[in-house]
């Protein structure tokens, strides 16, 4: 069973290439660099804040729980050692 060799893989990636078959984003043109087709909405600062403090407050219980299963963990590792 022969191989192209390096020519053969890049002939092949050329004919399955998809990018010349699909369509882009709708509202999207090619000298649109800056938003590539999403729409941005323009939001609140009290809707943006809301969402900082409910993120902060998910880490801060995300790294409790770390820092608990950790400190059992050693915990649990020098009663078993001693």
């Amino acid at each position: 069973m022969g191989f192209g060799g390096a020519q053969g893989m890049i002939t092949s990636l050329k004919n399955n290439s998809r990018r010349n078959k699909r369509e882009a984003f709708d509202g999207w043109t090619s000298s649109d660099k800056e938003s590539n087709g999403i729409k941005i909405e323009p939001v609140s600062e009290e809707i943006l804040t809301e969402i900082r403090n409910k993120i902060q407050k998910q880490n801060r219980i995300t790294t409790i729980k770390i820092i608990a299963v950790i400190t059992i963990g050693i915990i649990t590792t020098a009663w078993l050692l001693f």
